[in-house]
């Protein structure tokens, strides 16, 4: 079975920065959250690290997964609330680079709106925008 872990944002931080291409780690640890999801065996499969926050306004989210469903109802609930909720957050932002289209499909899948690109902002590609606002998140209503 397939468990959240959110006491371990460090091990989170540097597993997604492995995978994401990052020239440095995210944030230090105080300016920085992350919850990741682990396997039956105790690997991590999953994480989602939020950073570059900007009190009572915006933050910024990135994912990054493995394995086949990595991304659960349980994981989702549990960012936006701590996102839109813990950290009261009106917007959250995600970029992605434009050769990305799975992720960027995915992102739009789970709320986000292209709010715009930046034309060769990933070096290679545009870097695209992409935005979830607290009053049209779908994980936290009701």
């Amino acid at each position: 079975m397939r468990r959240l872990v959110k006491d371990d944002k460090e091990r989170v931080n540097q597993w997604i920065y492995n995978r994401v291409g990052r020239a440095s780690p995210f944030a230090p640890a105080s300016k920085f959250n992350a919850v990741g999801v682990e396997d039956e065996s105790g690997n991590l499969i999953a994480g989602v690290v939020f950073d570059s926050f900007s009190p009572e306004a915006r933050c910024s989210m990135h994912c990054a997964g493995e394995a086949e469903n990595w991304c659960t109802r349980s994981l989702l609930k549990f960012c936006f609330e701590y996102a839109f909720i813990t950290a009261k957050c009106k917007v959250i932002i995600n970029t992605v680079e434009s050769t990305n289209e799975r992720s960027i499909a995915f992102t739009k899948h789970i709320g986000f709106k292209e709010f715009g690109r930046i034309k060769d902002g990933a070096g290679n590609c545009d870097l695209v925008i992409l935005t979830l606002h607290r009053n049209e998140c779908r994980w936290i209503r009701g």
